[in-house]
């Protein structure tokens, strides 16, 4: 999948202009930098949320693609019809959503009503939610956000098992420099709605081409 030539802006204010960005088939992509950076309009663009300038739409050459955005939404019904929700809601399915919630804890609340969960509950059903639709490419806003170290781990291995056992194209935003090391093949580095640099997720963290990438790291590197 290739982004060429992307421009987004809000009242006269650049927030997007992309030359070109490419993403390999089968790769998990951290897209990391302050906020403002222009991280969360790239991937509403992606998703379809938001529309570019000239409304031209991203082209994911014939795959298909989930979108977990960073705010998730819970629908009036229980957790477990939730996490169905875009899935073949058959056996296989169920089985497997079961499993899922299992592992982030949220099984007891299969029942219980969505729209009273939590912010880190929603969280992951929503991820359930976004995994179970077996989409090619899945496009993950922040996913780890408002959960403790102990979901955010447990959601690390879901989403590394996804890509390795479905070979889907992961394409993540974080905060957490330290969460892109543990997970991402790749690293995509933005500012002022620009992509500074992108590359191999332990070359660019550990050694950086561009000032702009330098300064980033020294500033936010310490993160946990």
């Amino acid at each position: 999948m290739k982004i060429n030539n992307l421009k987004k802006t809000y009242d006269k204010k650049v927030i997007l202009d992309i030359d070109e960005l490419e993403f390999e088939e089968g790769k998990i992509y951290a897209i990391v930098g302050a906020n403002g950076s222009g991280k969360s309009t790239l991937i509403r663009v992606m998703a379809g949320t938001v529309v570019t300038d000239d409304r031209r739409k991203v082209d994911f050459c014939g795959k298909t693609h989930a979108y977990m955005p960073q705010r998730n939404h819970a629908f009036k019904m229980s957790t477990e019809k939730n996490v169905l929700l875009g899935s073949k809601k058959d056996d296989a399915a169920k089985e497997r959503a079961a499993s899922l919630m299992k592992e982030l804890k949220i099984d007891g609340l299969a029942k219980a009503g969505a729209h009273k969960l939590s912010g880190g509950e929603t969280a992951k059903m929503a991820l359930c939610r976004t995994v179970l639709s077996d989409a090619q490419i899945l496009l993950l806003d922040e996913p780890t956000a408002a959960m403790d170290i102990e979901s955010t781990l447990a959601a690390e291995e879901i989403i590394r098992r996804v890509n390795r056992e479905s070979g889907a194209t992961i394409i993540m935003i974080t905060h957490s420099l330290s969460q892109a090391r543990r997970l991402s093949d790749m690293l995509v580095f933005m500012k002022d709605g620009k992509v500074v640099e992108s590359g191999e997720t332990e070359k660019v963290l550990s050694t950086p081409e561009k000032t702009e990438t330098k300064e980033f790291l020294e500033f936010f590197g310490s993160d946990k």
